[in-house]
């Protein structure tokens, strides 16, 4: 007799604190295999007026919320070099039909396409940083130190969504009763923003909790949080990554 095949995430409950207009997909990929997705938005995105940006050479769209809001803006033409964080926000560049030049091998961080053996940054070069308000600013500062004229445009900015008490209450009292295994976690501010939206009660629910984070600098803050449950680091913020690296550990620690 044939095995009957179990999907990797079967019995396994995941919060997913994605904005709500980028919840959906992850949570399709979790049902299909086998899971249950509990939304719980802990980031609302809401869009800025940002000034149209003057010719450039490289254009470095940040997140695929700088795609969403910043792409008309930006006077792209065949002699624009387009680099993307990170492998989501090169898919959204494509399906806005913009060709993109430099995506990180691995990871979605400034660090990582810093790191591309192609992306070659000469000094006169004119640059311009599609991004959200506030957030690092290793990209500017590197290109700077390299001689490299930078434009920055904040087309968005993130912001902690209002949460009803006694709708809050209603989860805290669901989640205690269902149980949720894994809390997964794409940036820190969905950490932090997860655990102020909470009581007590609802903080140490999640401190319980396994945790899916999409870099080393989340998995960091996790602990810092006082998160006790397994920590897993996926190779990027994008749901094939953070699907595959936590069906890879459920299927490992099945029976």
């Amino acid at each position: 007799m044939i095995p009957k095949v179990i999907p990797p995430l079967t019995g396994c409950t995941i919060l997913v604190t994605r904005p709500e207009q980028q919840a959906a997909s992850l949570c399709a990929e979790i049902e299909r295999l086998g899971g249950r997705a509990v939304r719980f938005p802990t980031i609302a995105i809401e869009p800025v007026v940002a000034m149209a940006a003057e010719e450039c050479d490289l254009a470095v769209f940040t997140s695929i919320n700088a795609v969403a809001h910043g792409r008309h803006l930006i006077p792209l033409d065949n002699n624009v070099r387009v680099a993307a964080i990170g492998r989501a926000t090169a898919q959204a560049l494509t399906a806005a039909k913009v060709k993109v030049d430099y995506v990180p091998e691995a990871g979605f961080t400034s660090e990582a396409l810093l790191a591309h053996p192609e992306l070659q940054l000469t000094p006169g070069m004119r640059a311009l940083i599609v991004k959200g308000q506030g957030g690092r600013e290793l990209l500017q500062q590197s290109f700077e130190s390299s001689g490299l004229s930078v434009q920055i445009r904040e087309v968005y900015r993130r912001v902690r969504p209002a949460l009803d008490p006694s709708l809050r209450d209603a989860y805290e009292t669901e989640w205690a009763a269902n149980g949720i295994d894994v809390v997964a976690l794409t940036s820190v501010a969905t950490l932090e923003n997860l655990l102020e939206m909470l009581t007590e009660r609802g903080q140490q629910l999640v401190r319980s909790m396994d945790a899916i984070v999409a870099s080393s600098r989340i998995a960091e803050a996790a602990v810092s949080a006082g998160i006790q449950g397994e920590i897993i680091i996926a190779p990027g913020a994008d749901d094939a990554s953070l699907i595959g690296a936590l069906a890879r550990t459920r299927t490992r620690a099945r029976p």
